[in-house]
């Protein structure tokens, strides 16, 4: 295990791996859960706050195992976890966890989620949609680019407006009133700047969609990005970490 690789103030990212009865050595839910390290007693053993997941604090038990990943000065490391106990610092729900696995360097970044709340527009692409935004991203000419958007302006594309609720270089997601079903593809258009630059949009195919008990949004979206290319992947991961970099410096 590295030396002092965790620090506390350290971002961490957790993903169920057994609750109760149920095991398995992949984690059983897709979902990530954003947390912090609060206290380290020890190379194995530290306190970290229960993550919040659409306004509500996540269910953490006795045993519970998780796989974490740990997002250091010195890059990101990954290892698995068992709940130890319950507790509270202050008003921040806490739980004690002990590390049941060496820490392992994880290049992978995109694992990493920033929970946000930022205006997005999105639409459902039909299969001929889907291909003429892909080949305008991909478009290398001005002529070529003008010929496609003509050809997106013949399309019945219906835009909505929703809010982004997280982020990461993998997917999003995002809360709407449209009620989508598990592989639509959509277009995407978040409100940030620093992500879309020249091309303003973004691709993603719907993995998981569930009802919501909310007045202005009525399900839950989320997205995995498809026919994102390394440099976009980097911008949405570059951005995130100048955001998280911006938090630690103004708390």
């Amino acid at each position: 295990m590295p030396k002092f690789a965790i620090e506390v103030g350290n971002k961490i990212s957790l993903q169920l791996i057994k609750r109760g009865n149920i095991f398995s050595t992949k984690p059983i839910e897709d979902t990530s859960y954003n947390s912090s390290v609060l206290h380290v007693i020890s190379e194995k053993e530290m306190t970290v706050t229960v993550p919040l997941y659409s306004n509500t604090i996540l269910s953490m038990g006795v045993n519970d195992l998780f796989t974490v990943c740990f997002f250091t000065k010195s890059g990101i490391y990954k290892s698995k976890c068992v709940v130890l106990s319950k507790g509270h610092d202050g008003n921040v729900a806490t739980v004690n966890i002990r590390l049941i696995s060496g820490l392992e360097r994880n290049q992978r970044r995109e694992y990493y989620r920033l929970d946000c709340r930022i205006n997005l527009t999105w639409a459902k692409l039909n299969e001929n949609q889907e291909k003429l935004y892909v080949d305008l991203k991909n478009a290398v000419t001005d002529a070529r680019r003008r010929l496609i958007k003509e050809q997106l302006k013949m399309e019945e594309i219906t835009f909505s407006k929703a809010l982004m609720m997280d982020i990461s270089g993998g997917g999003m997601r995002f809360n709407s009133t449209a009620l989508l079903e598990k592989d639509d593809v959509l277009v995407l258009m978040p409100d940030i700047p620093e992500i879309t630059g020249a091309v303003p949009y973004l691709i993603g195919k719907v993995v998981l969609t569930r009802p919501l008990e909310s007045k202005n949004a009525s399900y839950e979206n989320k997205i995995k990005f498809i026919n994102i290319s390394s440099e976009e992947r980097e911008k949405i991961i570059t951005y995130i970490f100048a955001v998280e970099r911006e938090k630690m410096r103004t708390d």
